[in-house]
């Protein structure tokens, strides 16, 4: 009887664990009001999310439905609200009726969730016929975006930036493929719209002209002065254009009078094309749209002397053209001049102009008057080389110029 009693005992605290089990785990990543996913499924899903958040601070949630009674866009902030209240995080919802994806991005301070990572983590939910199966890539490209963030809280001095270690740095030989946009708006102060076209600019720059040219934006230099952030910035996230990584990237940090920080950065034939002179002057053409708060026009200001420094100018062969036309011209037309003119015929001795007797010598003596002396300074220095050259933590040569104001 005894036996009986502590069997029936040790089953009902068996079914209240798993109760308590059971009511502890919630849906807290993934929304299917439609149950395309099994419960199997879902708990793996949800257990990825769990572990995105814990490894990173982001919360990334996906819901999945054929209807909304409210907006999808309210719809999809929602999912996020309800689900979670973790501060930094991602809600992408697929309407299966309209066959649109629409998202919501909360925090995000550290500037991970731009257009191109979120196309990238939809790309990865489409590319498989199952949800199972897309969604499991989709937290998959999540997952690559926040474990190498645009920004980092430590100064990854004579380390990779990406690996933090401290034996390893990127090299010329060790070349890293950029993923993120030519322009990081990290601080939060650029209008989306004119973010967007910033970007379509760099771009078609790039393209054009094989040099990357880029623009960043921080609240935060992460412990690092300026110039060291903005070439870590270019080393660690893959800037530049082919083989030699050619660029230019400008790094802005917003603040009062006086604690607004301006920083441009070159490589490769970056350095050759941007020299001391011209990123200097890009720097003051954009001081004062940035003092008055004016991005588009700051920005568009630092892409239109970038890009007139890029544009090809006239070429030597054409210069002597122009050159050789001119004198023919000018000859033709002086020759033509002289040539009306009757001159006397000239005379090899001067006595011929003078008359008789006119001129006589009373007195002479030899007077010193003054003499030149021709001097040449001694060079102690050359000043025909850009002073500003500099090797990043990565062991890379960078040339930079930067303000504070």
């Amino acid at each position: 009887m005894t036996k009986k009693i502590f069997s029936i005992l040790i089953a009902v605290m068996v079914c209240l664990s798993m109760a308590v089990f059971a009511s502890a785990y919630t849906q807290l990543y993934i929304y299917d009001p439609d149950f395309h996913l099994t419960e199997d499924e879902k708990y793996e899903i949800d257990m990825c999310g769990i572990e995105i958040e814990r490894a990173t601070g982001y919360a990334v949630l996906f819901g999945i439905t054929s209807q909304t009674e409210i907006s999808n866009e309210e719809y999809v902030e929602s999912v996020y609200a309800n689900n979670t209240d973790t501060a930094n995080g991602i809600a992408v919802l697929h309407n299966t009726e309209e066959q649109e994806y629409y998202y919501y991005i909360a925090g995000d301070e550290k500037g991970i969730f731009n257009d191109d990572v979120i196309d990238a983590m939809i790309t990865a939910y489409n590319a498989s016929d199952s949800y199972y199966g897309g969604l499991m890539g989709f937290y998959a490209a999540a997952e690559t975006a926040l474990e190498a963030p645009p920004v980092y809280n430590t100064a990854p001095m004579g380390g990779n930036a990406i690996t933090n270690n401290s034996d390893s740095y990127v090299s010329e030989s060790e070349p890293i493929e950029r993923t993120l946009p030519l322009v990081v708006d990290a601080a939060n102060i650029i209008p989306d719209d004119v973010e967007k076209a910033l970007i379509a600019r760099c771009e078609t720059m790039a393209e054009e002209y094989k040099m990357e040219v880029a623009i960043v934006t921080t609240s935060d230099f992460g412990g690092l002065i300026a110039e060291a952030y903005a070439d870590d910035f270019y080393d660690f996230n893959g800037y530049g254009y082919g083989e030699n990584d050619d660029g230019m990237l400008v790094v802005y940090k917003p603040g009062e009078e006086g604690e607004r920080e301006i920083y441009i950065t070159t490589h490769g034939n970056g350095s050759g094309v941007f020299f001391q002179g011209i990123r200097e002057g890009i720097i003051a053409d954009m001081k004062n749209h940035l003092i008055a708060e004016d991005y588009e026009k700051a920005f568009n200001t630092y892409l239109d002397r970038a890009e007139a420094q890029l544009k090809p100018g006239t070429p030597i062969i054409w210069l002597f053209v122009l050159a050789l036309v001119g004198a023919v011209v000018g000859l033709l037309i002086t020759g033509s001049m002289t040539a009306k003119n009757k001159s006397v015929i000239a005379q090899n001795q001067a006595k011929v102009y003078t008359r008789q007797g006119s001129m006589n010598v009373t007195d002479a003596q030899d007077v010193f008057a003054y003499s030149f002396v021709n001097t040449t300074p001694k060079q102690t220095s050359s000043n025909s080389n850009d002073d500003s050259t500099h090797t990043s933590s990565s062991g890379r040569t960078h040339n930079g110029s930067g303000a504070k104001f």
